[in-house]
């Protein structure tokens, strides 16, 4: 057993570099610039269309008519995605075998993340009877389940990326890496659910040493160095690739299914205007740009031939 190993001062700060990393990344995504505007479809909120990628620009005269858009549609199509990765299943169907249970375990450790802290606040404002009994009980089941999914959907995916040589060539060092540290991550958590008697009541206990600034809990080493290796994930994840989950909102809403029309005095012609205007500094020769001259100015000005 050990007491105290995991000092408040090291927790406060992996926790404050996620919170402040998230934020900033997450703000930063979402100020990136207006993207390139093409026509993919299906658009699943066009109401009675999405589904055979049909339009509003089908009907006559578009413009006098107003717009009608189905919230159920997109919500059912982001359901599809996120449940079930429809497009992993529809694309790469090989590795969708490893990457689904990846994602479901992931998921069922979130839920169980939320329960320890509901658990912990509680347990923190003296509410020990549910939050010391069957809240812990429920987390355990859940994050146990969510450990053996994840660790086997870890260990699937990297040995699909070594053993593929596809795959290998498209696979670099720091994918490994993610792959291997949300593996330790599983791996350990597993470990203290099935080796530790009372683990979860532990991690409650030393949420509530968190968010009182108590005293650290006797916890068993194998749920210290879980706890660590989670803490660790956690400020390290901003800064990763794994940062996809908040880019592929983005992706959708604001690429694949943003098909508002230009209008005239706008809001996306004047950020469309303020975006001509940049200097370009691309380096192919056929661009002719100097670091000087604008997209307006390269896209009107002759080329000699």
């Amino acid at each position: 057993m050990m007491s105290g190993s995991i000092p408040l001062a090291v927790c406060y700060g992996l926790l404050a570099i996620f919170v402040v990393a998230f934020l900033i990344r997450s703000l930063k995504i979402a100020r990136l610039p207006l993207h390139l505007r093409w026509e993919l479809a299906p658009v699943p909120k066009e109401k009675g269309r999405g589904r055979y990628g049909g339009s509003y620009l089908e009907e006559f005269e578009w413009w006098k008519k107003p717009r009608e858009e189905s919230l159920v549609a997109e919500v059912a199509y982001m359901l599809e995605e996120i449940v079930f990765l429809k497009a992993l299943w529809a694309h790469n169907r090989r590795l969708w075998w490893f990457s689904y249970p990846f994602h479901i375990g992931l998921y069922l450790l979130v839920l169980a993340a939320f329960g320890g802290v509901l658990a912990s606040g509680m347990a923190a404002v003296g509410v020990a009877g549910l939050g010391w009994g069957i809240l812990p009980k429920w987390i355990v089941w859940v994050a146990g389940v969510g450990y053996v999914l994840t660790a086997l959907g870890a260990l699937g995916l990297l040995a699909s990326r070594l053993a593929d040589p596809k795959l290998r060539l498209i696979t670099t060092p720091v994918a490994l890496f993610n792959l291997v540290l949300v593996l330790a991550v599983a791996v350990t958590g597993a470990l203290a659910v099935t080796t530790v008697p009372g683990s979860a009541v532990d991690a409650v206990a030393f949420g509530r040493a968190l968010l009182t600034a108590g005293p650290v809990p006797h916890m068993a080493g194998v749920l210290t160095a879980h706890l660590i290796l989670a803490m660790a994930f956690l400020a390290y994840l901003p800064f990763s690739q794994m940062m996809h989950f908040v880019a592929k909102y983005f992706t959708y809403h604001q690429v694949r299914w943003d098909d508002r029309p230009l209008e005239r005095g706008g809001a996306m012609e004047r950020e469309m205007q303020k975006l001509l205007q940049q200097p370009v500094t691309w380096a192919a020769e056929h661009v002719h740009a100097d670091g000087r001259k604008n997209w307006v100015d390269i896209a009107t000005e002759e080329v000699p031939r």
